[in-house]
């Protein structure tokens, strides 16, 4: 029985790590995208990442912008066990889960150079991953599966000790119920992008870009448990942590006439292939063949997906802008460690946005976000649930002098309810998700 449940413990490890790098791309890297998230056409310094061909149409000269961006985030799952012959349902009934994530730093840097037709681009930020999940009060697959290898141990010793199979199998049911299990879990993952290229222009309205990132993933995951049986206390622990490195080619075209801009970027898919590096692997499992995937060295996937993303901006009149865009993320053709076989359709999300400039110096400006994603219940787990949702977003940009541009946004995104039963061994667990978001941030631009 310990088996069983250490397996599904890293198994959920394994996961987690699969989700850092796939469905949860990041795309918000600057301030701006916080104030307006349509910003596949945009013409200004952030154009380095959205719309890399249209640095192009910059202003002559250099340009550098920093941002900074605060994200908070609760990932909660309420668990109701159900009628089964292991664990009493009323040691497990709307058990609330909490589930936290507090990045308060989350940097990225752009640069640009641009001259008559030609311009070089470079932009440095988090594109997968960026936080640290904690769940202090554990997760309910941790405490029924413990509860379920507790009854399996005192059953055995009862039945062992010449106990009728109906009295041992009672009394197990008893103490599984009533038995002190606590656990806790944290992941953290970080996939650090740095982006290099150029763009040209073709003619004086179309402009073309070439370039690549180079990304760089870390990830560390911890988890314990502790039970107690009649004055007894026993734990089980893990730690392990993975590195690894990838590449992805990109490519863009954007159109500019004089109040319409249309902008194309694809990023290829890159592999990112992870190591590895165990300090904690229980020595009495290293035969058990589903658990060797955690054992020191041994690699496995955090692969980016295919991006494809178009978008456009119009100005309606001099003050007011409008936008729109698309995401469009290639997941089904991308290694996560098998997961992808639970996507049903890839992930698309739509965008729209606008701005009024109230003076020369100071603009606001709201947009939306719309994601959807289309994955099974198999897909979804206590340490990673993908749930379709909608974001808002609003804020300020407001330029001292005509070289800089400051920059505030806020984005706040609501989920869908989403619920499954789950199955551990023959028990079943309804398991309600929660999801909420808020990210705020900072940013500067300067040209010169």
């Amino acid at each position: 029985m310990k088996k069983i449940y250490l397996c599904s413990f890293l198994l959920a490890l394994g996961f987690a790590s699969a989700l850092a790098g796939g469905l949860v791309t990041n795309t918000n890297h600057t301030a701006s995208f916080l104030r307006n998230p349509a910003r596949m056409a945009s013409l200004e310094l952030d154009a380095v990442y959205y719309n890399p061909a249209g640095v192009a149409f910059l202003k002559k000269g250099f340009h550098i912008g920093l941002n900074n961006q605060s994200a908070f985030q609760n990932r909660d799952i309420t668990a109701t066990i159900q009628n089964n012959t292991f664990v009493p349902p009323s040691a497990m009934e709307n058990r609330k889960y909490e589930g936290k994530i507090a990045s308060p730093v989350i940097p990225s840097v752009q640069f640009a150079y641009v001259s008559d037709r030609w311009s070089i681009s470079s932009h440095f930020g988090v594109p997968g991953g960026g936080g640290k999940l904690d769940y202090d009060n554990g997760l309910p697959m941790f405490d029924v599966m413990v509860r379920q290898m507790i009854f399996g141990n005192v059953y055995s010793a009862l039945v062992g000790g010449g106990a009728p199979q109906a009295t041992a199998a009672a009394q197990a049911y008893q103490m599984a119920g009533a038995a002190d299990v606590s656990s806790i879990f944290s992941g953290q993952t970080f996939l650090f992008g740095w982006q290099v290229g150029g763009s040209y222009k073709l003619t004086d309205n179309l402009s073309a870009y070439a370039g690549a990132r180079f990304l760089m993933a870390k990830a560390k995951y911890e988890g314990g448990v502790t039970y107690a049986v009649s004055g007894t206390e026993n734990s089980m622990n893990l730690l392990t942590e993975h590195s690894g490195l990838g590449f992805a080619p990109i490519v863009g075209l954007d159109y500019k006439l004089k109040r319409l801009n249309l902008a194309v970027k694809y990023e290829f898919g890159s592999k990112v292939e992870m190591e590895n590096s165990t300090s904690s692997f229980p020595t009495q499992f290293n035969d058990v063949p589903s658990l060797a995937r955690f054992k020191d060295g041994v690699k496995s996937q955090m692969s980016q997906p295919g991006l494809l993303t178009a978008g456009a901006a119009y100005d309606l009149t001099s003050a007011l802008k409008m936008s729109a865009g698309m995401h469009y993320y290639f997941d089904k053709n991308t290694d996560y460690n098998g997961l992808e076989k639970e996507i049903n359709s890839n992930t698309v999300e739509y965008l729209l946005g606008a701005e009024y400039a109230l003076c020369q110096k100071l603009t606001l400006s709201a947009g939306a976000q719309f994601t959807n994603y289309d994955v099974t219940d198999n897909y979804n787990s206590n340490t990673g649930f993908m749930i379709s949702s909608y974001s808002l977003g609003g804020g300020l940009k407001y330029s001292p002098t005509n070289n800089l541009d400051l920059n505030l946004g806020v984005l706040w995104t609501n989920f869908d309810d989403y619920a499954k039963t789950a199955n551990y061994n023959g028990i079943g667990m309804l398991e309600q998700y929660e999801r909420t978001n808020i990210v705020a941030g900072i940013g500067a631009a300067w040209s010169f």
